[in-house]
């Protein structure tokens, strides 16, 4: 069974199709409505990640997320780190490349039911 992720923000660099790939089911929100409707429904959910490759990520959004979903958050940055950072469980700087960020996410997502660390991880450019 494929871990699920729903994604929010303009993905310039394809990786959801690198995460489909890999074999994860990856569902785009394109509103911080629909994001929050996503995860007010039935829908099931094992990591939210939002992308700041074009804009920064609405404080909105973050709050939705973390109003009506328990599991981890994972942002891919942007070009400058984002003031946010600590309201995140997983921070991946721009140009890390995929073969680091995968196992990363895979092992956040397959932990969501768990108690997850109060610190956000963060990865080493490779």
């Amino acid at each position: 069974m494929s871990l699920k992720l729903l994604s929010f923000g303009y993905d310039a660099c394809h990786r959801w199709a690198v995460l489909r790939l890999a074999g994860f089911t990856v569902s785009q929100c394109d509103s911080i409505r629909e994001l929050r409707d996503h995860l007010m429904g039935s829908h099931a959910v094992d990591a939210v990640i939002m992308v700041e490759d074009i804009v920064s990520v609405p404080p909105e959004a973050i709050i939705a997320a973390r109003s009506y979903f328990t599991g981890p958050l994972v942002l891919f940055e942007g070009r400058y780190p984002a003031n946010h950072q600590n309201l995140f469980d997983l921070c991946i700087p721009i140009l890390t490349r995929p073969e680091v960020w995968l196992p990363q996410i895979d092992e956040l997502a397959g932990t969501s039911h768990s108690c997850l660390a109060s610190k956000p991880l963060r990865t080493e450019m490779s």
